[in-house]
């Protein structure tokens, strides 16, 4: 699943909406630490909440805490609407680990909410955690007499501990909580924020506003998570049309109203033009704070020509939706002619945080169709890495191993029971190594021909249906290397994979992409199961500009046309359906004088025949 999930109960995304409501108390920090306010900790291990002047000071500033924009946290300066002229922060990070949890608490002075029978809280905030799930341990309390504290708990639902992508909340993050119950009508209000944890990252608060009326809007409905069918980001043409692609996707009513008539959609296109795949579902009516996740009874089978793609789902209702920039959500996907890819650009470096023994690597699984009329080649491994600090990238090994799934190995991988590398459930078939030039720029992509480890070859016979990890391993010095990977795309299954003293098919903790794209090539061997004779002829023979190609069927039929040169370079690739008795014509003037290979393929078997260009 790809998260886009926004906390919802008494927490949303600040907007503008239709419920009439005004601030009649805020505080935005701009002066400092806010005179008659204080800071505690209850449990007395000195953990305490400081005025930080500046988002992008870290550590820099003694009030502030660090950033943590590193690849891994991938976070950035604090974006409340007045950060820049100061907030409030808990630095959990730099109290370090302590004997029992700290209970930080940041109190306001008296404020007067005197005729005001309806009080909601809203400020701006960001945090992240690492021991403690933040719906457990940041709460807001509420008091009358500074004495007896009514608590506001789960203002972040979801955000915990569980993966890395978990454990941060939105950048801003406005929290909308009503208080009302303690405090309508009262001369006499505290509020106070209470952070639990021990060795979190850190918490920070501004933009505070007390409001008479509720700020969420009226109507909002939202997807906030969906199913990204694609098991990879790129597949060749020939290899996607067996990806079968199912849907799914959660919507939330954010609004304060009830949303009537709820329609869910999932779709597919090519970013314009009419869908190729359309389905609506009807889910009804949803209350404020209603989640409705529907899964869509129809497939689509994937049969698409080389191009860029997307998958979407839309969520309308009867009224009109105060932000309707929350009603899609969905990710792209690409045909290619030749390249697996589970991303689409790298991003960050990743590396486990111990290094089991003396190596370790990343890798990706990718799927043959069974279906595919041509035979395959692995060609080649492109990917990407950064040294860190103290090894020159000119000292960094790669060793690239592809590896075949074997046939007894379930589907779901369950049983999966290899530990060492590359152990019991899969075979050695293909490498290369790769020695870094002093020049190499970090995260550039490399490169490399995959050998056959059995005939010494460049291209690894690929089997129709087999499944593959192409892997990239780091050893002795060079296993301080970061892989580079992309954290956009996260599969449902088993995609990317990480060794490290033992198998990890789940990859690194929130599931990032590793950059190990595998390049195929058509192999240059002769036919398995050959056409008749007539099924193909090209003339004329050499050619100059214009190649032409005349099919012979008895009946439509299916076919995939290729051209490729004797390394088994692709220069065309086309599926062509329901061809007869047909005249295909291709340019070649713009290939190099040489021999050259033309190929129909169909699922009664191949006939390549060879052609010669001349100038």
């Amino acid at each position: 699943m790809i998260k886009h999930i926004t906390a919802l109960l008494m927490v949303a995304a600040l907007a503008t909406t239709s419920v009439a409501q005004t601030a009649f108390w805020s505080q935005d920090f701009g002066g400092g630490f806010p005179a008659g306010w204080t800071t505690t900790d209850g449990n007395n291990q000195n953990v305490l909440w400081t005025w930080c002047p500046n988002p992008n000071a870290g550590n820099t500033n003694p009030g502030c805490a660090p950033l943590f924009d590193d690849g891994l946290n991938q976070q950035t300066a604090f974006a409340a609407p007045t950060a820049a002229n100061g907030f409030m922060t808990c630095d959990s990070d730099e109290a370090g680990p302590k004997p029992q949890n700290h209970r930080s608490r940041l109190t306001t002075s008296a404020i007067n909410c005197a005729g005001q029978p309806v009080v909601f809280v809203q400020f701006a905030s960001h945090i992240g955690v690492f021991e403690v799930p933040a719906p457990d341990g940041a709460i807001l309390r509420v008091s009358t007499d500074n004495v007896n504290w009514t608590s506001f708990n789960n203002l972040y639902p979801g955000i915990d501990n569980s993966d890395i992508d978990a454990r941060w909340s939105d950048n801003p993050q406005f929290v909308v909580v009503d208080i009302s119950s303690v405090a309508a009508n009262q001369p006499t209000v505290y509020l106070q924020w209470q952070w639990e944890g021990n060795w979190e990252y850190f918490w920070s608060i501004d933009d505070v506003e007390l409001l008479n009326g509720n700020p969420l809007p009226r109507y909002d409905v939202a997807v906030v998570d969906f199913f990204y069918p694609a098991s990879s980001f790129a597949t060749p043409a020939d290899q996607i049309a067996t990806d079968t692609f199912g849907f799914g996707c959660t919507v939330v009513n954010k609004g304060v109203e009830p949303a009537t008539n709820v329609r869910i959609a999932a779709v597919v296109d090519s970013f314009a033009g009419a869908p190729l795949f359309l389905e609506t579902i009807a889910a009804g009516d949803m209350n404020p704070g209603d989640t409705v996740t529907v899964q869509f009874a129809n497939t689509f089978v994937p049969r698409l020509p080389a191009g860029n793609y997307r998958v979407y789902y839309t969520a309308e209702a009867d009224s009109t939706d105060v932000r309707p920039n929350d009603n899609t959500a969905g990710d792209p996907f690409v045909v290619t002619g030749l390249t697996f890819s589970k991303e689409n650009v790298p991003q960050v470096g990743f590396r486990p945080g111990t290094v089991s023994g003396t190596s370790w690597g990343a890798g990706n699984l990718y799927l043959m169709s069974p279906l595919s009329p041509d035979i395959y080649e692995a060609r080649t491994a492109s990917f990407a890495f950064s040294a860190p600090a103290g090894l020159p990238i000119g000292d960094v090994n790669v060793a690239i191993s592809l590896l075949r799934v074997k046939d007894d190995v379930l589907p779901d991988f369950s049983n999966f029971t290899a530990t060492d590398f590359p152990g019991e459930n899969v075979d050695f078939v293909g490498f290369a190594l790769y020695d870094a030039p002093d020049d190499q720029q970090p995260g550039a992509l490399v490169n490399v021909d995959i050998i056959d480890f059995s005939t010494g070859d460049v291209g690894v016979k690929l089997d129709p249906g087999g499944r593959y990890f192409l892997f990239a391993t780091y050893a002795d010095d060079s296993r301080t290397v970061f892989q580079v990977f992309n954290t956009e795309l996260n599969y449902p299954g088993i995609s990317t994979v990480i060794w490290n003293g033992d198998w990890f098919l789940g990859g690194f903790s929130g599931g990032p992409s590793a950059v190990v794209r595998m390049g195929l090539g058509v192999t240059v061997s002769t036919d398995d199961q050959a056409l008749p004779e007539q099924a193909l002829r090209i003339f004329p023979n050499p050619v100059n500009s214009v190649l032409n190609m005349t099919v012979d069927f008895a009946e439509p039929t299916a076919a995939t046309i290729t051209i490729f040169d004797q390394t088994g370079r692709v220069m065309v690739l086309e599926d062509r359906p329901g061809l007869m008795n047909d005249q295909l014509q291709y340019p070649v003037a713009n290939l190099a004088p040489g021999s050259y290979y033309a190929r129909i393929s169909t699922a009664q078997g191949s006939l390549t025949k060879t052609f010669v260009k001349v100038k």
